[in-house]
C-alpha cells in the first residue's frame, strides 16, 4: 500500500488540480456545444470535496461534527464510487463526441478527468487487493480460524462500556 505522506500528497493534488481542471471542462462542454461533457465537473467536485473533508478531518473532528463518520471503509468505498463516477462520466463524453473535428475535445476532456479517477483508483486499489488476498488464505489453520475484515477494528460493538457491566456474562469479541 502506499505511504501515508504519499495518500496526503495525492489528496492535496486532488484539491489544487480542481481549478485548472474545471476551466478545462468548461472549455470543453462551450467548445463541444454539449453539456455532458461538461457534466464531469460533478465527480471532479467530489473529489475535490473528499479530499478536503479527509485532509481536515483531524481539525474537524475536535469540535464535534459528523466528518468524524469517514472511517477507513466509507474512504475506501468513496475512492471506489468516485472512480467509477469518473469514469461513467468519461466514456460516454467519448461516445457522444463522434465527428472527426470533436477529436481534440476528447483530448481535453481526458486530461480533466484521468488524473482523478487514477488518483483514486490508486488508493483504492490496494486496498481493495489486500481485502481479497486477506479472505482467501488456503492453509489449513486458516481455514479453521474466522477471518476479520480488513476494516474490523479488534474492539467489538458488544465490549462492556464499564467494569460492572459484563461480570456475569461472556464478553463477545467479533
Amino acid at each position: 500500500m502506499a505511504s501515508p505522506s504519499t495518500i496526503v500528497t495525492l489528496r492535496r493534488l486532488e484539491i489544487f488540480a480542481f481549478p485548472p481542471a474545471f476551466i478545462l471542462l468548461i472549455a470543453h462542454g462551450v467548445a463541444s456545444e454539449r453539456a455532458f461533457p461538461a457534466l464531469g465537473l460533478v465527480p471532479l467536485a467530489a473529489s475535490a470535496v473528499l479530499a478536503t473533508f479527509i485532509l481536515n478531518r483531524d481539525g474537524v473532528v475536535a469540535i464535534g461534527s459528523p466528518i468524524q463518520s469517514l472511517s477507513e471503509s466509507n474512504i475506501f468505498w468513496a475512492d471506489c464510487l468516485l472512480a467509477v463516477f469518473h469514469l461513467s462520466f468519461l466514456v460516454p463524453s467519448w461516445a457522444l463526441l463522434t465527428k472527426p473535428w470533436h477529436e481534440p475535445l476528447i483530448v481535453l476532456g481526458t486530461y480533466c478527468t484521468v488524473f482523478m479517477m487514477g488518483v483514486h483508483l490508486f488508493i483504492a486499489l490496494p486496498q481493495a487487493l489486500h481485502l481479497l488476498i486477506s479472505r482467501s488464505c488456503t492453509c489449513p489453520h486458516c481455514r479453521t480460524v474466522a477471518k476479520t475484515g480488513f476494516f474490523s477494528s479488534t474492539v467489538s460493538e458488544y465490549t462492556p462500556l464499564s467494569d460492572g457491566d459484563g461480570e456475569n456474562e461472556p464478553e463477545i469479541v467479533a
